[in-house]
């Protein structure tokens, strides 16, 4: 009898604590992170106020939206030459076409930087220098394992 009781009493102090992790882990995940675009942040990294902002802000909507579909077409590209493996088909016109997006990507992206560049003084323009930097190394390739 005594057993019993005694297992009894360790399962209820087990569901309790599974339910009580399971809501802590509910209710305690943080939020997810914006996508880019969703939520301009490049002028609040670099400083920016009042009017410089919301026009920082908006060229940043704006090239997100162009960027993305630079991207998309990109990706339709790559599909589009990779179903050609095994064809024998030429498939230069389509290589032609990635380089130009490329290029068109890379241009349109300094273009922007270049444009915020003109809305900050010469502090947030160091700032804005040193963010640029921090994301071309993380384009770059993952550093050798140690």
């Amino acid at each position: 009898m005594k057993g019993t009781r005694f297992y009894k009493i360790i399962i209820a102090l087990l569901v309790v604590v599974n339910l009580s992790m399971l809501i802590f882990m509910w209710l305690g995940r943080p939020p997810h992170p914006p996508r880019p675009g969703d939520a301009p942040q490049l002028a609040n990294e670099i400083g920016l106020t009042d009017e410089n902002k919301s026009k920082v802000d908006e060229l940043e909507k704006q090239h997100h939206i162009d960027k993305h579909s630079l991207m998309r077409e990109d990706t339709r590209l790559h599909k589009e030459m990779f179903s050609l493996v095994g064809t024998n088909k030429d498939v230069d016109s389509v290589q032609k076409l990635l380089n130009t997006n490329k290029e068109e990507i890379e241009r349109m992206t300094f273009d922007f930087f270049n444009n915020v560049a003109d809305y900050c003084n010469n502090e947030q323009k160091k700032i804005l220098r040193e963010h640029i930097e921090n994301r071309l190394m993380r384009m770059g390739p993952p550093p050798p394992p140690k």
